[in-house]
């Protein structure tokens, strides 16, 4: 006799079975798009070895990975909807077939999002959750707790909108609305309600807002980031702060930031805040993303000029680069050890290169700049001599490491040798502190200094090619170097860089003709409708859709035929009655094994031939042609 359990609505079987949930509506769309928590648990499922073809007597022909009911059941006995699982599974499988069609979902959603980020749109995709939740509220399913949770989080955060918003035309409101409201409240309240709900992303509702917070993070992340900015510093009191945040909220509505924003770090170099924000910007015009094992940094050497080429150094080794190869070098110039010593010596953040004296001071020197203080006091031109006296008069270095100031003035002496090596890529490892790689490309290849002291390397090699160049990194510190040797990678023919390339191509031609629209539809709401301005708008629309098209075609992989399916053991089936997108009658392919070694009330993977999509249905539910 089979033994059960019950979970809600649904019995679980200890073989496999379940009988499908009553009372529940299973066309409700939040039990049919699956979120990506979920995914998760059903890969890490179908990795697990399993019982895979039960003979229907209790005895089990084979093992091997889960099957599709086998998975199922476990999820119904995890607690999650029968037909939030089905329609995951089937998701899943959809996406090991074709990986490619969610990320061209995806991508499609970001192209069509080239929206302005208000405070207006902000509040209805809110009120767009409550009535999406209040309508799950009404199903009295298990979901109910987490629905009222959500429910609380989001009819609190109401409360911080503008009372103009509620019972008024929002399509007339959101300009005046938003020229009216604190810039930085959008911003605030996006970001609380993304961190507070992120326990609930599983439900639709909760899950397309969280969604579309992203999605205007992306659209507008420098406001985001200056917006974050202007929350912590306002905290703090004084002119310059006032006027330092008065400046950043003035560029939370405009969409040239980046070189507003310039403008207002000239202005402020002292603000950290305003500095790591400018770090982050210059980072993005470079192109480079820091995986989770690896970060960009620059290094700082000294460097001497002369016929053979520039001599630098680099982790304690010294080398001669002369543009087409790079050699070790053995140096004899005093004033270059004195800098190496020096650097040695100093702390460095950004621009700023410190070092602590034992009177309480701080010795700092603005690389940028050429500027040297001692605290308060101005040291940047003073001679040698001068600054000795000064380090003696302050007991900077104290009684015992009066060492110390011959060495700093020694290095201050020849401080004109400092460089910023800004032509050479180098990476930290955000595991080990103490590991580099420093890649540097000249004429005939592309050379790799890695350093690791915990393994005693610290070698210099020669690499031909640069598609060789990206396995070696990614190998020693699993950091993506290809947006760095894009036109190498192109030159060698790299098919990956130029796929990318073209799309990056494609992506930035939608945006150019997103704001050629956008012109034009102001022109049409300024001036009226004309025949050359409808005219535009129709060319610009047609060539947006195409871009799109070609964007989205890009990422589509080649997939099997309805014969190589057959080849593969599959035979023809229709649908006995319309669900799940299909029509009663349809054909779809079904595994020939799988369709002999179940019961009718087994569930199994059907393939629709058409698109290549899976869907579980029961055995029953087909009928196969002989």
């Amino acid at each position: 006799m089979k033994n059960t359990m019950n979970e809600g609505q649904t019995q679980v079987y200890t073989d496999g079975g379940i009988n499908p949930q009553a009372g529940i509506d299973t066309d409700a769309p939040y039990l049919n798009k699956p979120r990506q928590q979920l995914m998760d648990i059903i890969h890490v499922l179908f990795s697990q070895s399993g019982k895979t073809k039960p003979d229907g007597k209790g005895k089990v022909l084979t093992e091997g990975p889960m099957t599709d009911e086998q998975v199922l059941a476990i999820l119904v006995g995890m607690g999650i909807p029968q037909q939030m699982g089905i329609s995951t599974i089937a998701k899943y499988r959809e996406q090991q077939q074709a990986p490619s069609d969610i990320y061209t979902e995806n991508n499609n959603q970001k192209n069509h999002n080239n929206m302005n980020f208000t405070i207006t749109d902000l509040y209805e995709n809110v009120m767009d959750s409550i009535n999406g939740l209040k309508a799950m509220d009404n199903d009295n399913s298990r979901v109910s707790y987490s629905v009222k949770e959500s429910l609380t989080v989001l009819e609190e955060a109401l409360n911080a909108f503008p009372m103009k918003l509620k019972n008024a035309d929002l399509s007339a409101i959101s300009e005046e609305l938003e020229n009216s409201t604190d810039p930085n409240l959008k911003f605030k309240i996006a970001r609380n309600l993304y961190t507070k709900l992120s326990q609930s992303t599983w439900l639709n509702p909760i899950s397309e807002l969280r969604e579309y917070i992203m999605e205007s993070y992306n659209n507008a992340k420098w406001q985001f980031r200056i917006s974050e900015s202007v929350e912590r510093t306002s905290m703090k009191k004084g002119k310059l702060i006032e006027s330092l945040n008065n400046d950043l909220v003035s560029l939370l509505n405009e969409s040239d930031v980046k070189s507003k924003f310039a403008v207002i770090a000239a202005k402020n170099p002292w603000s950290m805040d305003v500095k790591e924000i400018v770090n982050e910007m210059n980072a993005e015009d470079q192109k480079i993303a820091s995986t989770a094992n690896g970060k960009v940094v620059k290094i700082l050497s000294p460097v001497l000029e002369s016929d053979n080429g520039l001599t630098f150094q680099l982790h304690s080794k010294n080398y001669t680069y002369n543009g087409k190869t790079i050699t070790e070098a053995n140096v004899t110039d005093p004033r270059f050890f004195n800098v190496s010593e020096g650097l040695a010596m100093f702390s460095r953040n950004g621009d700023i290169l410190s070092l602590h004296g034992d009177n309480g001071k701080t010795l700092t020197y603005n690389i940028t700049e050429g500027t040297l203080n001692m605290g308060k006091i101005d040291l940047s031109n003073v001679s040698i001599i001068e600054l000795k006296e000064s380090l003696l008069a302050t007991n900077f270095s104290g009684y015992r490491n009066q060492w110390q100031n011959d060495k700093i003035c020694k290095f201050f002496e020849s401080v004109d040798l400092v460089c910023e090596l800004d032509q050479f890529t180098t990476v930290q490892s955000e595991e080990f502190a103490d590991v580099f790689l420093t890649m540097i490309g000249v004429q005939e290849g592309i050379y790799i200094n890695k350093v690791n002291p915990g393994m005693g390397l610290n070698e210099m090699i020669k690499l031909d090619t640069a598609t060789e160049t990206v396995e070696v990194v990614k190998e020693f510190i699993n950091f993506d170097i290809s947006p760095v040797l894009t036109e190498r990678l192109l030159a060698e023919n790299n098919e990956k860089t130029i796929v990318e390339n073209k799309r990056k191509d494609l992506s930035d031609s939608l945006s150019f003709l997103e704001e050629k629209k956008s012109e034009v539809e102001a022109a049409i709401k300024k001036l009226g409708e004309t025949e050359e301005l409808s005219e535009a708008l129709t060319l610009l629309g047609e060539e947006l859709k195409n871009k799109e098209k070609e964007l989205a075609d890009s990422y589509i992989s080649e997939k099997k035929s309805k014969d190589d399916y057959l080849n593969d053991g599959y035979v023809e089936a229709s649908v006995k009655k319309s669900g799940q997108g299909l029509k009663k009658d349809q054909e779809v392919l079904v595994s020939a094994e799988e369709y002999a070694s179940l019961g009718d009330d087994d569930m199994l993977t059907i393939i629709t031939p058409k698109n290549g999509k899976t869907i579980i249905l029961p055995k029953g539910d087909l009928s196969v042609k002989i």
